[in-house]
């Protein structure tokens, strides 16, 4: 018999109301300094402006957008389901939705234990569970880290003249890229993995002594030890989870690109390389996020850098087209993932207060009973 779950109780209530307006707050909050910031570094910004080139969208355009979107979002569900051997990649979409609407109203990594107990819930071991958000994170963090050493990259084939803060900015994405090279080439090989462990180690130590949670195992070993279980996990799903962190980079770009197009910012203004250097640097900005959803920091970053590219008379548009793709990737993430999460945890109550039907084992036939021996015939003398 399954026991019911325990009635919260008005405490736990009001702290989980007060937890939830001070997320609210922040978000809010975020928003407004933002706003604030934009409004007096852009005299030209004009609110009522930017709502008319939203509403200015065309149903073409509007459909568009959402069929990036959709791509967007299959995208995410195919990164997550191709680090699980047999998930479909509609179960990978449930796994982005509704953890991602965590996300998007509490800072930090809020959603992983969410998709580790959505995995586990669809029968996965939980040693691949873990491994398959682990390595989703590395994908994920990856990219972000990735995106600012592109965007250098492109910057310095282009020809242009670099100085000021571009210059320094480029500098340290070149030194990021550095560092994610380096870390590729430890990683590769299960001798120098071994190698780093064994001199991080007195370092690993002393730190787990601060916290009290001294270890026995060597770091050496226990890296090299992930290194193998990551190895044999993604063997033959690499190249399709890369692909598919690819392409949800791609999809995403995309849908910045298209929403400052579709409000009235052209090429000639902005050019698609001044668009994804502004996106890139947003995505190395919030490797560690500081706001839920990057509330503040991410609209204030691509305004700012899109309309110091395109000029002060273009604020309205970009700003415009920025509203409408965060609307697509953070706001419309929020009721959609939530209402995925809903779906999802009233199926597993469902799961566990099915009642389990009781099997009694059928009575064993008693034994027929033995047939009575048949009189013999009387002999009569004579015959």
């Amino acid at each position: 018999m399954i026991e019911e779950a325990s009635v919260p109780t008005e405490t736990s209530g009001l702290r989980s109301i007060g937890r939830i307006l001070s997320r609210v707050a922040l978000v809010a909050g975020a928003l407004a300094i933002s706003g604030y910031v934009l409004l007096k570094a852009f005299d030209d910004l004009d609110l009522a402006a930017v709502g008319s080139a939203i509403r200015s969208l065309s149903d073409a355009e509007m459909l568009a957008l959402g069929s990036m979107w959709l791509l967007w979002i299959g995208a995410q569900g195919l990164l997550t389901a191709s680090l699980i051997k047999g998930l479909p990649v509609r179960r990978g979409v449930v796994a982005f939705l509704g953890p991602a609407a965590l996300t998007s109203v509490l800072p930090g990594p809020s959603d992983l234990p969410v998709r580790f107990r959505m995995l586990t819930s669809w029968g996965r071991d939980r040693a691949d569970a873990t491994l398959a958000v682990a390595a989703g994170g590395v994908f994920s963090i990856g990219i972000k880290l990735l995106m600012p050493v592109i965007a250098a990259i492109v910057l310095l084939s282009g020809g242009d003249a670099i100085e000021g803060a571009l210059l320094t900015g480029i500098r340290v994405a070149l030194l990021l890229g550095v560092c994610i090279l380096v870390i590729g080439v430890v990683v590769g090989s299960a001798r120098r993995t071994g190698w780093v462990g064994r001199r991080l180690d007195p370092i690993w130590r002393a730190v787990l002594r601060l916290l009290r949670r001294p270890g026995r195992e060597d770091l050496g070993v226990r890296l090299v030890a992930i290194r193998e279980r990551a190895v044999e996990t993604l063997q033959g799903r690499w190249l399709i989870a890369t692909w598919a962190t690819t392409l949800t980079a791609g999809a995403r770009f995309a849908l910045l690109l298209m929403a400052v197009r579709f409000t009235g910012v052209p090429e000639e203004a902005l050019g698609w390389i001044e668009v994804f250097v502004a996106y890139a640097v947003v995505q190395g900005l919030t490797v560690l996020p500081l706001t839920p959803g990057d509330a503040g920091v991410s609209e204030l970053v691509l305004i700012s850098l899109m309309t110091a590219s395109a000029g002060s008379e273009w604020v309205n548009a970009v700003t415009a087209g920025v509203v409408v793709f965060r609307v697509l990737t953070w706001v419309l993430i929020i009721p959609i993932g939530l209402l995925t999460l809903a779906i999802w945890q009233h199926s597993i109550r469902r799961k566990t207060r099915r009642p389990v039907a009781i099997v009694e084992p059928e009575p064993e036939p008693e034994p027929a009973p033995e047939p009575e021996p048949e009189p013999e015939p009387d002999r009569q003398p004579g015959h």
